[in-house]
């Protein structure tokens, strides 16, 4: 598929009237769009606006990142939306660009990242759980790639590339072994016996033979598109996941050299974490008064 994606991409960029650096750089945003419906082995020609906006919240959420391991600027995004909207008018999908939600001014890694109420998390824990229109596998499945999201703070990349001989589940806590990561580091996650019952229910109840801890339902990989796209109907993202685990342990008193190694990142990426909130600064201006 990604033949054909390809060359759909050098003949609309063989028709475009400008500059070559500007030439260059289409196919550039374009090849990103194409390396991310690689996954699922979709056509660039067959586009959605859901579609789309997954692209657009994974290149603003900083799932996916540039060549050097950095999060895309806001100026990028547009420009890369851009491309991608020229695209989808040369090949008339004019759908897939409705209504796309966009960052239009802030440097998006100087955006601080947002929390999900515990409250908000267990409710979606029940609808999932109450879901009758998807098999119970399914929904045993995603409320363990919501607890392990949740419980750990790992990426949706090291999520789907999770094997089962990666899980040491011996003793209290578990051990859950990262050995693929950004910066390949590796890092052991700890997580409880009694909150690892949505994963060991998950794992107990298949029958396959794959070497993956969460699969398709035709048993493949899962990839990180269909996890957005679960938890893009609760409207969270797996970011939001992790900040909210980092946020707690921060507020639990751990200090941020041990949050970033519990979560694979720098104590920099960290610190975003502990930015206090509007209420938290009120509540801290108003304790000053309780100062004797």
């Amino acid at each position: 598929m990604q033949d054909y994606n390809s060359k759909l991409i050098e003949e609309y960029i063989f028709q475009l009237k400008k500059a070559e650096n500007t030439k260059q750089s289409y196919k550039r945003d374009l090849q990103l769009l194409n390396k991310y419906l690689s996954d699922d082995d979709l056509k660039i020609d067959r586009l959605s606006s859901t579609i789309v906006q997954l692209f657009i919240d994974a290149l603003e959420n900083g799932t996916i990142k540039t060549n050097k391991g950095e999060r895309y600027k806001a100026a990028s995004i547009n420009r890369i939306y851009a491309s991608i909207r020229s695209f989808c008018i040369y090949t008339e999908q004019f759908e897939a660009f409705k209504d796309i939600r966009i960052t239009k001014t802030q440097h998006i890694s100087e955006l601080t990242p947002k929390s999900v109420d515990v409250n908000y998390i267990e409710s979606i824990r029940k609808r999932i759980g109450d879901r009758k229109n998807k098999p119970k596998l399914i929904n045993y499945r995603d409320l363990a790639i919501i607890d392990m999201l949740r419980l750990t703070g790992m990426r949706v990349s090291e999520l789907v590339d999770l094997k089962k001989e990666d899980l040491t589940l011996k003793g209290n806590p578990y051990l859950i072994h990262i050995n693929k990561s950004k910066g390949k580091k590796v890092r052991d996650i700890p997580i409880s016996k009694e909150k690892f019952q949505y994963i060991r229910r998950y794992l107990e109840t298949r029958n396959d033979d794959s070497e993956y801890v969460f699969v398709s339902r035709s048993n493949k990989k899962l990839t990180t598109r269909t996890v957005q796209m679960l938890l893009n109907e609760y409207e969270i993202t797996p970011h939001m996941l992790r900040h909210t685990l980092a946020t707690e342990l921060a507020k639990r008193g751990w200090d941020l050299s041990t949050i970033a190694r519990f979560l694979g990142n720098t104590v920099a990426v960290v610190q975003r974490y502990t930015i206090p909130t509007e209420k938290q600064m009120a509540d801290a201006a108003a304790d000053i008064y309780t100062i004797n």
